[in-house]
C-alpha cells in the first residue's frame, strides 16, 4: 500500500507480518509502464529490521532439588519473539529447547542433567536464533539441598542439668544429607552423626540441657539449599524432683575397743549415683570419695560420720551415723574395809573409773575371798554399774568367822577388762 507524494517522496505502509524475522530487507521502487515489459525498477535500497530486546521478570519454578528430574520451566518477560526465529532461553550460556508461547511467555526444556550438582545457574532469554541477538537482563535459578523432615527422636525426655555426658540424642526422619545437623532450638549441633538417610545422632552435653523446658529439635541440611526441617520434635528437659538416698550399715549403739568398718551405699531413683563420700572428723575431715571407710581406734569418744550421695543433676542427699570408740581400761577402787558379825548385812562401797567421754557403764564382779586358803566365799555380778560415782552393795553375811579380803573386777561397755583389781579386808566377827 504505496501512497504518492511527490516526484521524490513516496509512502509505503509496512505490515508487522513484513518485521517478524531480524534481518535486512531490500526497498525497491517500481514505475509501472502501460505493459508489463515498460515497467521500471528501482535500485535496492537495504531496510535493517532488528530484535527487540527481551526482558525477564520472573522463572517457574525458580529452584529445584539436586538430583531431581527433568521439568518444565516457565519464564516471563516482555519483548519475547515468537515465529520462526523465536526466543531462545539460555542456561549458563547454552540454548534450551524453547517453545514461545507468547510475547510475555516462554517454556523451556530443562534435563535433569543440569540440576545434577547443588550450585545455582543464570537464566537469559536471546530473541531469535542470531548469536548477536539481544539478550535479557539475568535471573538466578538454584539448585539446591532438599529439605528434611524430623519425625521423632529418641530419647523423649531428659533430666535437667544433668552431668554425666553420656546421652545420645537419635533423630529421624526423612532426606537427611551427609553433613547435615541436628538443630536444639536455634543451637546447631557440630557434633551431629550421621547415621543415614533416615537417622541422626548426636551426643548431648550438660550444658544443652541445663535447664527444665522444652526443646525443639530440627535438622539443618547442608548448604546449598536444604534448610532447616520445617517439622520438629520436642525433647522434653525434666526437673529431678527428689534427693539421692544415702545408706550406712555397719554403726551400732555399741562401744567399741577395735576399728569399725562402716559400709556406705546410695540411690537415686532418677538420674542415678554419680558419687559417695564421706568424712569423719578430726581424722578424715574433707569429703572423701568411697564405698567404706573403717573408723580406726587413735580417736576414742563417740564419733560421727557423715555421708553424702550425689546423683547426676548434683542433687545431694545425706546421712550420719555414730561409733563409739573405748580402749581404756577402767580403774577399780575398793573404798572400804569391813567387819561384821555373822547373819549381819555388810555393804562394799567401790567405784569404777574411766574418763567421762568413754563407756558410761561397766559390768562390776564383786568377790568375798578368805585370807587362808583363798577360797572363793561370795560372788555377785553387777550390771549396768555407773562410772565414776561411789556405788555399794549389801548382802548378809553367812560364811563362819574368820578373815577375808574383798575384790573388785570391772568390764567396760567396750569390753575393756580392769586396769587393776582393787581389794580391801573383809572380817566376819
Amino acid at each position: 500500500d504505496t501512497t504518492f507524494n511527490s516526484s521524490t517522496v513516496l509512502t509505503a505502509v509496512v505490515p508487522a507480518s513484513a518485521l517478524t524475522i531480524p534481518g535486512l530487507a531490500a526497498v525497491i521502487v517500481l514505475n509501472p509502464g502501460l505493459l508489463a515489459s515498460d515497467n521500471t525498477w528501482s535500485n535496492s535500497y537495504a531496510f535493517t529490521i532488528t530484535a527487540p530486546t527481551p526482558t525477564l521478570s520472573s522463572l517457574s519454578p525458580s529452584s529445584a532439588v539436586v538430583g531431581g528430574a527433568s521439568f518444565d520451566m516457565g519464564v516471563t518477560g516482555t519483548n519475547f519473539m515468537t515465529g520462526s526465529s523465536h526466543a531462545v532461553v539460555r542456561w549458563n550460556g547454552v540454548d534450551l529447547v524453547t517453545t514461545p508461547d507468547s510475547a510475555t511467555h516462554l517454556t523451556a526444556a530443562v534435563p535433569a542433567s543440569l540440576i545434577a550438582a547443588a550450585g545455582s545457574a543464570t537464566i537469559t532469554v536471546r530473541n531469535g536464533t542470531d548469536l548477536s541477538a539481544p539478550v535479557s537482563n539475568a535471573l538466578s535459578f538454584s539448585i539446591g539441598n532438599v529439605v528434611p523432615t524430623v519425625v521423632s527422636v529418641s530419647p523423649t525426655s531428659v533430666w535437667a542439668g544433668y552431668v554425666k555426658d553420656d546421652i545420645t540424642l537419635l533423630v529421624n526422619g526423612t532426606d537427611f544429607l551427609s553433613g547435615a545437623h541436628v538443630m536444639l532450638g536455634t543451637t546447631e549441633k557440630g557434633t551431629t552423626n550421621f547415621v543415614s538417610v533416615t537417622q541422626l545422632s548426636v551426643p548431648l552435653l550438660a550444658a544443652d540441657i541445663a535447664s527444665p523446658g522444652t526443646i525443639n529439635v530440627g535438622v539443618k541440611n547442608p548448604a546449598p539449599g536444604g534448610g532447616t526441617s520445617a517439622t520438629t520434635q520436642p525433647l522434653a528437659v525434666v526437673a529431678e524432683t527428689t534427693d539421692p538416698i544415702i545408706g550406712i550399715t555397719g554403726a551400732d549403739n555399741a562401744w567399741h575397743n577395735s576399728p569399725v568398718t562402716l559400709m556406705f551405699a546410695g540411690s537415686d531413683s532418677q538420674s542415678g549415683v554419680q558419687s559417695v563420700q564421706y568424712r569423719c572428723p578430726p581424722a578424715v575431715s574433707s569429703w572423701t570419695t568411697g564405698a567404706t571407710y573403717t573408723v580406726p581406734v587413735t580417736t576414742q569418744g563417740t564419733l560421727t560420720v557423715y555421708a553424702q550421695a550425689t546423683d547426676w543433676c548434683n542433687r545431694v542427699g545425706s546421712a550420719s551415723a555414730t561409733v563409739k570408740i573405748d580402749t581404756t581400761d577402767p580403774a577399780t577402787d575398793a573404798l572400804n574395809a569391813v567387819r561384821v558379825k555373822r547373819n549381819k548385812n555388810a555393804t562394799l562401797r567401790f567405784r569404777i573409773t574411766e574418763p567421762a567421754d568413754l563407756s558410761p557403764r561397766a559390768q562390776v564382779v564383786l568377790k568375798v575371798k578368805a585370807v587362808k586358803g583363798g577360797k572363793v566365799v561370795k560372788t555377785k555380778t553387777l550390771s549396768g554399774v555407773a562410772m565414776n560415782a561411789q556405788q555399794s552393795y549389801s548382802f548378809k553375811v553367812t560364811f563362819k568367822k574368820g578373815a577375808y579380803k574383798w575384790y573388785v573386777y570391772a568390764t567396760d561397755l567396750a569390753g575393756n577388762p580392769q586396769a587393776n583389781i582393787d581389794t580391801a579386808a573383809f572380817t566376819v566377827k
